[in-house]
């Protein structure tokens, strides 16, 4: 499992999951949104690129999301 911190003022964390080509936002606020079937590559191109935000963005905008269930 990978993970890329402090992705913005917003988001805490992005994790991957190799395994089930899964990839978690984690907001500061506490929300957590799942995004399933991303692939490895997609995710290596939001760790590498110079704007975190704007890459995941790009990556998220027309994916179908999944378990926006807020963690406390």
């Amino acid at each position: 499992m990978n993970m890329i911190p402090s992705v913005s003022r917003q988001i805490a964390f992005v994790q991957y999951d190799d395994q089930s080509s899964s990839m978690t936002v984690q907001y500061h606020t506490g929300f957590k949104a799942s995004y399933t079937n991303v692939k490895q590559d997609e995710y290596l191109l939001i760790f590498s690129s110079v704007n975190r935000y704007d890459s995941l963005m790009r990556l998220t905008e027309n994916r179908y999301m999944e378990g926006q269930n807020p963690t406390k």
